[in-house]
């Protein structure tokens, strides 16, 4: 066996190694669904990024009594594909947005399997959210577990452990 190359202690271990995707490009990027359903909270924005919301699992949110503007978000765990490339990814997706990709997949018990093509109409935030669903899904021995967008989302918004009750959406 090699020896050890550092001197001193190892960093701890990172948390999950899976971005966050806020499509805003006119051009559409294919994902393929992992999550069967959507997960669902609100988040406050402030500043330049998100913090957490902890008004349906706390008494009170000290973002909310902080007047900190809430907006909700649905997160699903995705894989992004693109050429050869094949990576996992939370995709973050309005009310709105959710609701368009629902109304497309009425007729399936859930997402899972889903290939779906995402754009806006605008690059930028300002931009709508186009939603294309393929109707050839990806058979279920060919799709990756799937995860749950929470921890990443922990990390994200810095989430102590008193703070780690699941939110229901």
């Amino acid at each position: 066996m090699a020896a050890s190359k550092l001197i001193g202690k190892r960093p701890e271990k990172l948390g999950p190694r899976v971005q966050v995707v806020r499509v805003d490009s006119t051009s559409p990027t294919m994902f393929a669904i992992l999550s069967k359903f959507a997960w669902g909270t609100p988040f406050h924005w402030w500043g330049n990024r998100s913090h957490v919301c902890t008004q349906e699992t706390h008494q009170e949110c000290e973002n909310c009594k902080n007047g900190w503007p809430q907006k909700w978000r649905a997160y699903l765990h995705c894989e992004r594909i693109g050429g050869s490339l094949v990576e996992e990814c939370i995709v973050e997706l309005t009310q709105t947005a959710l609701a368009l990709l629902e109304s497309q997949v009425m007729s399936r018990p859930n997402f899972r399997g889903t290939l779906v093509q995402i754009s806006k109409t605008k690059g930028g935030a300002k931009g709508r959210f186009v939603i294309s669903v393929l109707e050839r899904m990806i058979p279920e021995i060919e799709l990756k577990a799937e995860n749950d967008p929470q921890p990443v989302l922990e990390m994200l918004w810095g989430w102590n452990k008193k703070d780690r009750t699941k939110i229901a959406s």
